[in-house]
Parts: structure tokens; C-alpha cells; sequence
């Protein structure tokens, strides 16, 4: 019976030593777990639910696909920025060192993966041309595969140029509401435009892509966000690009009106 009251004694010892040990992890602060949201959305918006967002080296594909002239190329890829302002050109040459680039084209900065296209000028006829897309952040540069294209013989070069575009001020400012407000001119060319949005000149959200036309004249268009944060200064800018490449707007703010909390009146009859 002693060696019975025994044993039962030891495991409950052992029991407590145990749970003891448990509890003590779970409760160590070294435990805790930072949530990152990094992935791309189906609405093409990418939004902080509470967790840290952290930005890391952008991502950068290079199409194969070119629509090449006498003297021109147009060129395509896409870039995902990855919580940065990232950069892209397309850098190009007649051997595979390349040794020639575009202008520079800016991107915004949320996780959103962007077609960045491209125009390359002020090339010699019946050609082969070495080519390859670039992007660089904060965080680093990366470039996408290189592939060849070659230039025609009695081809012209395409009409158009890249779009236009003009931030204007935010209106029907609410707690938790705005509509962001712009213009696009798509000069001549099938023109796509999106605004970027967020509670820093960094923005970081992205709306959703619309198409505005191929006209010559200025267009207006606007977009109505939710679930904004009350009493909270908001940047934003207008984008807009076509075949020939991608512009930014200005970046303008507003601030969201208060209180800071719904407020609900009880009546009691």
C-alpha cells in the first residue's frame, strides 16, 4: 500500500513539473508571433490587417514576346514591388553584354505584381538586339531573363506615346469614406490607369486596374475607397500607362473627418 501511495505521489509531482514548464513557454515573451502579410489579393489592393508588413527585393519577369519596327521596339514584363517604390528599365544592346537602357520608370510600392512595359528607340534596321527587364527598391535590384529580338526592314515606327496624368484633390470625405479623383490622357494607345493609397507618402495600396481608352483628349476618373481609418491623413496619387510606359501623378492628401468611434444614442420609452 506504501509503494502505491508512493508512485501516485511521484506522478503528480512530475504532472506539476511539467505543466509548470508549459506554461512558462507560452508565456515567454520570445514566443511571440509577428504576423506579415506580403501576398497579393484578388481586387488587386493590398491592405495592413494589424500584422507587420516588411518590403523585401522587388520581383522582375521579362516577356519574350516583342513587337519590334525598323527603329523601335516595344518591349514587356512585369515587376511586383514588394512594399517599395521600386524603379524598372529594360536594359539592351547588340551583344549580350548590352551596354544601353531606357529612361528609368517608377512603380509603386505595394505587393502587386505590374506590367511594366517598355520603349526602345533609335535602332538599326534588320537587327538582332540583346534584351532584358531591371527593377530595384530599397532593398535591392533584380533582373529578369534576357532574350533577342531583331529589328524589321519597312516597318514604321507605332503612333502614340505614353499617357498623361493628373492627380486631383479628394471629395466626399467621410470618417471612413473618399473618392480619389484624376485625369488621364492615353495619347493615341490602349491606356489602363489605378490610383495608390495609404496613411504614408509611402501609399503601399493599390486599387483596382480600369481602362480609360485609346483618345487624345483628357478623361476624368475616380474612385470611391471604404474602410478607411477616421481622423487619418490619407496619401495618394493617380497611374496610368500604355505600351509605351508607365506614369505617376502627383501625390496629394486628405484627412478623414472624426469622431474617432461610431457613437449610438439609446432612447428608452
Amino acid at each position: 500500500m506504501k509503494n502505491y501511495t508512493t508512485a501516485a505521489l511521484t506522478v503528480i509531482v512530475l504532472g506539476l513539473i511539467i505543466w509548470g514548464i508549459v506554461y512558462t513557454v507560452n508565456k515567454s515573451p520570445d514566443s511571440t508571433v509577428v504576423s506579415t502579410t506580403t501576398g497579393e489579393n484578388t481586387n488587386n489592393t493590398n491592405t495592413n490587417t494589424g500584422g507587420v508588413i516588411q518590403s523585401t527585393i522587388p520581383t522582375a519577369i521579362t516577356n519574350s514576346a516583342v513587337s519590334p519596327t525598323d527603329t523601335t521596339a516595344i518591349v514587356n514584363g512585369s515587376v511586383n514591388p514588394k512594399g517599395s517604390f521600386t524603379s524598372y528599365w529594360y536594359e539592351y544592346g547588340k551583344t549580350s553584354e548590352l551596354g544601353s537602357k531606357t529612361s528609368t520608370q517608377t512603380m509603386g510600392s505595394g505587393f502587386v505584381t505590374i506590367q511594366a512595359p517598355g520603349y526602345i528607340t533609335n535602332l538599326t534596321k534588320n537587327t538582332t538586339y540583346y534584351f532584358k527587364l531591371v527593377a530595384e527598391n530599397q532593398n535591392g535590384r533584380v533582373a529578369g531573363s534576357q532574350y533577342t529580338f531583331k529589328t524589321t526592314e519597312g516597318t514604321p515606327a507605332p503612333l502614340g506615346s505614353a499617357p498623361t496624368t493628373k492627380t486631383i484633390s479628394a471629395n466626399g470625405v467621410s470618417r471612413t469614406t473618399a473618392n480619389l479623383n484624376g485625369e488621364v490622357t492615353p495619347n493615341q494607345n490602349d491606356t489602363q490607369y489605378w490610383f495608390e493609397y495609404g496613411t504614408t507618402a509611402e501609399l503601399g495600396n493599390t486599387t483596382a486596374f480600369s481602362a480609360v481608352g485609346d483618345g487624345k483628349v483628357k478623361v476624368p476618373v475616380s474612385i470611391s475607397l471604404s474602410d478607411l481609418k477616421p481622423l487619418t491623413t490619407y496619401y495618394f496619387r493617380i497611374n496610368a500607362q500604355n505600351q509605351f510606359g508607365t506614369i505617376n501623378g502627383s501625390i496629394l492628401n486628405f484627412k478623414t473627418t472624426g469622431p474617432a468611434a461610431s457613437t449610438s444614442v439609446n432612447i428608452n420609452l
